[in-house]
């Protein structure tokens, strides 16, 4: 059997689990492959800090900032954020945050008449901005 490139030695390839993964993640789609590792790490963040922002200073700037910037800055920032993470490969799990997040600024009127929207499928009817 040949190596793939991807494919990670342990000593005496006494993990053919790795092997196998990084084989599997190759055969992927590139996009899919990035999904599933995006959601895997998602899932075993810990909370504490991150690769490129050692000492939290990103969070806590993003949250200084929101906390000073005018309603005009934030929705824009905001809006942009969401379109650019629309395509970025962000695990389901972080998907469900921003999501709940967002729902639980609505108000109560506002979140029946959203899901008077929702179909029995779960389809969203779009009938434009109200």
């Amino acid at each position: 059997m040949t190596d793939h490139p991807l494919t990670l030695h342990t000593e005496h390839s006494a993990n053919r689990a790795v092997d196998a993964l990084c084989r599997a993640l190759a055969d992927c789609d590139p996009k899919a492959a990035a999904a599933i590792c995006a959601a895997y790490l998602d899932d075993q963040r810990t909370g504490g800090p991150v690769l490129g922002d050692p000492f939290g200073m990103v969070a806590g700037d993003a949250g200084l900032w929101a906390d000073s910037a005018p309603v005009h800055e934030l929705a824009a920032y905001g809006v942009a954020a969401l379109d650019r993470l629309r395509t970025a490969n962000l695990g389901l799990n972080a998907r469900k945050r921003l999501f709940a997040a967002l729902w639980q600024s609505f108000p109560d009127q506002d979140r029946k008449a959203f899901l008077a929207r929702v179909d029995a499928e779960g389809r969203f009817i779009n009938r434009g901005a109200e």
